[in-house]
């Protein structure tokens, strides 16, 4: 059972005691179910993690006849799927983060489309440099992707060259001559003019989805981008252009269509250098484009999309009345507005052209918990009322060209088992005043008064100690005691855990940075006044930094159970969460359990806290991530996790992916006699019992395609957890 913690417990370390709480092993999975309300409204999705830099398609992702959209974000190349639930004219979505496990890694940016006429959208993505596509399959229960072999290559003068795209860019794919295949516009990586490359899938007589690329124009639609204005360069013939122009481009992207329905491709243009979109009219044909007129403020007649930085236009139907909309968001990762970025516009024509009517600049972000640029989410009983509470750091919220850090307060408005979080406000503490960026709180009582005082993290390294001047029954409210605490500077981006590391009863502390290592500094003080002395700058061997990366952004998390076992977590820059086990002197190399705990990614910059909000046994993990956002997680085990030792052998499942029999085999000498396996909605597919054996083969052909949990366990109810994908 739960140790009784008093109302200044060590659980708002985001940290607690558990009895026997099997880690390795665990799966976690989604949690949809934990409501969140702001300034008297209940949000539809609050923890689908937030959006910075949002690209939108369409893919009917269930086959149920109404097109759902997928959103690529590029902080972090997170790919997202809102499912449609409207009927004509509506507005109604919902999130599901099930159907994301299907889609391949995707870089840069992404576009949906069906371009081998089998009614699926297939998906064209970066990659190096270039562009890689990906087929879309469906099994009768599931859409999966394949690689295509295909290559995104291109003919010139008789010889084949790469497509070369910049990673700025998001390239334009449209049938631009009018005559069934899909073509492709990129602007040119050496300057501010437009290459057109035409497909000859039609005309050379291949198959649909084939990609027979030619390069025919070097500067379609006759204008140059300077890069220096918020206008093109009109009736321009594109000579001498170089890349030693002085204006040369930076990076773009497009919204290809036929605006004024007179059959020929019109774009509108995003650029880097522009806080506005520019629609180009073609004044010439379907073969030979010409742009003769241009609106800087578009749409001019109406409320012109005006935000910092790099606007991308995207062209959906997002209220199923049958005709394309317009969702404008930024497409600069880090420089850009990070809030009230996702502008809508109602396609209200009642012809084929296209008339665009400003509706909100929050879609779909209104219905998310999300705090701008970056979340590093703790829990904290700020009001000392026995339920956890949520506070949010931040990396800031883009203004005028400079971010401002916060902490934002949830308080838990439900109860021990039924949480509810309501925002009590977005700049808890004040901290505002005070100019730091990418907030990292962490709570603790550091001057044994008997409350709990919040120690901050940010952007220069430095940790400031703001002391808890609140009344002893709380609410908590904190001063500005001592920047610069203690000096302790290590790195940039300082992620502060204080928890009592070595068992002392005495709070230590231990400090992620940029660099992607940790440091461990104990307490060699008093509790009343604690001394924090450097043990080791490198602890663990500890290194999260992605392959050929310099930097790791090291976000560490210390969970300790009742036994008094040590499990440490540690999210970093590429996203997922790296799990390692302690030595039991906690010097020396730690051994590295995963790089890849539970197959958590939510985008880069990932940070984790972990407790039983719900109180039913089960940890529950809480996700902070580089959109803004938070996602929270639960145990997918069906049973409690008390009293169930981690077993330590290692348990092979082949093949994987796997489309009819799985094979399942213990090592070291390990037997099992029972599997489960669940999807990840939580539903139980197949449960097996059958005697004590280290080989088993289950039969899944009539399992739909997607992503599972298989669960096996031995005669005394140990058991290891596997996933497995089924084609």
């Amino acid at each position: 059972m739960w140790h009784m913690l008093s109302k200044f417990s060590l659980v708002s370390f985001c940290w607690l005691l558990l009895a026997g709480l099997q880690v390795n092993g665990q799966q976690y999975i989604y949690n949809y179910n934990i409501p969140f309300t702001e300034n008297g409204r209940s949000l539809k999705y609050p923890t689908a993690g937030g959006l910075n830099n949002p690209q939108f398609s369409t893919i009917d992702v269930n086959q149920d006849g109404k097109q759902d959209i997928f959103m690529f974000d590029r902080s972090g190349n997170k790919p997202m799927i809102l499912l449609n639930n409207g009927n004509s004219g509506e507005v109604n979505y919902t999130y599901w983060q099930g159907y994301e496990n299907i889609f391949p890694k995707m870089y840069d940016w992404s576009v949906l489309l069906d371009y081998n006429c089998d009614g699926l959208a297939d998906i064209i993505t970066g990659f190096e440099n270039g562009i890689k596509t990906y087929l879309a399959n469906y099994d009768g229960s599931n859409i999966y992707f394949t690689e295509d072999i295909a290559k995104m290559d291109f003919k010139e003068a008789g010889f084949t060259f790469f497509l070369s795209v910049g990673v700025i860019d998001v390239p334009g794919f449209a049938d631009i001559n009018f005559d069934g295949d899909i073509d492709v516009l990129t602007f040119n990586m050496a300057g501010g003019i437009v290459d057109y490359y035409e497909n000859r899938q039609i005309e050379d007589g291949l198959p649909c989805g084939s990609w027979a690329l030619d390069h025919v124009n070097s500067c379609w639609g006759s204008f140059y981008e300077s890069g220096l204005t918020y206008s093109v360069d009109l009736n321009n013939d594109c000579k001498g252009v170089t890349s030693t122009n002085s204006n040369v481009h930076a990076g773009s992207s497009f919204m290809i269509f036929d605006e004024d329905a007179d059959n020929d491709m019109d774009i509108v243009l995003g650029d880097l250098a522009f806080n506005n979109l520019n629609r180009l009219i073609n004044g010439g044909d379907n073969t030979f484009a010409t742009i003769t007129e241009q609106d800087t403020t578009y749409p001019e007649y109406d409320k012109p999309y005006d935000i910092p930085i790099f606007p991308a236009p995207f062209l959906i139907d997002v209220d199923n009345d049958g005709k394309k909309d317009m969702l404008v968001s930024p497409n600069n990762i880090n420089q850009s507005a990070n809030i009230k970025n996702v502008w809508y516009y109602k396609n209200v024509a009642e012809d084929e052209k296209y008339v665009f009517d400003y509706q909100q600049d929050s879609l779909f972000i209104s219905e998310m918990v999300d705090f701008g640029s970056g979340a590093y989410p703790v829990f904290f009983d700020y009001n000392y009322d026995g339920l956890l509470d949520i506070v949010i750091g931040n990396n800031g919220y883009f203004d005028s060209g400079d971010y401002n850090g916060m902490l934002a307060l949830y308080k838990n408005t439900g109860t021990s088992t039924q949480p509810e979080y309501t925002l009590i406000t977005r700049d808890f503490g004040g901290i505002s005043a005070f100019d730091f960026n990418w907030l990292a709180p962490t709570f603790g009582d550091l001057d044994g008064d008997g409350d709990e005082d919040l120690l901050l993290g940010e952007e220069e390294g430095a940790l400031h100690f703001f002391k808890n001047i609140g009344p002893p029954d709380g609410p908590s409210s904190f001063v500005l005691q001592t920047p610069n605490y203690q000096g302790i500077d290590y790195g940039k981006f300082s992620t502060p855990q204080l928890i009592d590391v070595n068992d002392d009863d005495l709070l230590d502390l231990i400090l992620g940075e940029q660099n992607g290592n940790l440091n461990y500094l104990q307490n060699t003080g008093t509790a009343a006044a604690p001394i924090f002395t450097l043990q080791s700058e490198f602890w663990g061997n500890v290194d999260v930094r992605a392959p050929l990366q310099v930097f790791g952004s090291s976000a560490p998390f210390l969970f300790i159970t009742e036994e008094g076992d040590k499990q440490l977590y540690v999210g970093c820059e590429d996203g997922t969460f790296y799990l390692y086990t302690p030595t039991p002197d906690l010097t020396g190399a730690f051994t590295e359990v995963t790089t890849n705990f539970s197959g958590l990614d939510d985008g880069n910059y990932s940070s984790l806290c972990i407790a039983d909000i719900d109180n039913d046994s089960y940890p529950d993990f809480v996700t902070g991530n580089l959109r803004g956002g938070i996602t929270f997680y639960r145990n997918t085990l069906s049973t409690p996790v008390f009293n169930t030792p981690v077993v330590n052998n290692q348990v092979q499942l082949s093949p994987n992916p796997v489309t009819s029999n799985l094979n399942i085999t213990a090592l070291d000498n390990w037997l099992f006699n029972k599997i489960t396996v669940f999807s990840l909605d939580g539903k139980l597919w197949q449960t097996n019992s059958f005697g004590l054996t280290d080989n088993y083969q289950i039969c899944l052909s009539e399992l739909p395609s997607g992503f599972y949990i298989v669960t096996i366990y031995d005669n005394a109810g140990n058991n290891q957890v596997k996933t497995f994908i089924k084609h």
